[in-house]
């Protein structure tokens, strides 16, 4: 008997120790397509995450307002219409491309555990019939990257998956890029190799701005701090900067 209780609490013990939660940002982007519904080329549209279950986990885009109701699929997923951190919007007057993000966290922001995740996009152009694209990924420490074919209502699908590596290997990653000049009046500039995309960020975490480019002009922006999130091949670096 007390071999079977050490096996199990060992057994427990490597469970506990496998069982990852890796923090990162998922990117969605996708351009909507007109079915000619009754009310095009108007249009409501919802993106968000379930988990291998199925069950709701977090919206990242509703852009719709009166008609919310008729993103079926959305509301019967979230009955509270849930839009904690989503990206939010009147109904759209026209067709075009739609990016919205999920940090992996659920809807009380803690980070959800690695494993098998659905994103279910929906789009609509009348009061019934909405198009609804059901696609998976792996959230883990790899990087993911799709490019799922088009779909009736959803055309240039992308779906990119970064994962933070955090502890030493953090340590190391962020030793690989530099911000400058930090503080800075205008512009700054990202040094490193193979950086996929930047992001600027306020300190509540919301997303001011992206770019391809490695030279930023914040001239626009009020004195304050910011943050660099920093997208690699190798993983995700913040940076904090001051705008003067």
């Amino acid at each position: 008997m007390k071999t079977y209780f050490l096996l199990l609490f060992i057994l427990i013990d490597l469970t506990i120790l496998n069982a990852q939660n890796t923090s990162g940002q998922l990117t969605v982007t996708a351009t909507t397509t007109t079915a000619n519904g009754s009310y095009a080329p108007k249009n409501i549209v919802a993106i968000w995450i379930q988990d291998s279950s199925g069950k709701f986990v977090k919206s990242m885009l509703v852009l719709a307002a009166t008609r919310k109701i008729d993103l079926t699929n959305w509301v019967s997923a979230t009955p509270t219409g849930n839009t904690t951190d989503a990206t939010t919007g009147a109904t759209q007057s026209s067709h075009g491309i739609r990016t919205c993000t999920w940090r992996a966290t659920n809807v009380s922001g803690a980070v959800v555990p690695d494993g098998t995740y659905t994103i279910k996009m929906e789009m609509t152009e009348s009061n019934s019939g909405s198009r609804v694209g059901t696609f998976t990924f792996n959230k883990g420490p790899n990087a993911v990257t799709l490019t799922p074919a088009d779909i009736p209502s959803f055309n240039n699908i992308t779906i990119q998956w970064v994962p933070t590596i955090s502890g030493i290997e953090d340590v190391k990653l962020s030793k690989l890029y530099d911000v400058y000049p930090n503080p800075t009046k205008s512009s700054i500039f990202v040094n490193g190799t193979d950086i996929n995309e930047l992001e600027i960020l306020n300190v509540s975490g919301n997303t001011l701005l992206k770019t391809k480019e490695q030279k930023v002009n914040l001239s626009s922006f009020m004195p304050g701090t910011y943050l660099v999130q920093i997208q690699s091949k190798f993983g995700t670096v913040l940076k904090k900067i001051i705008k003067e």
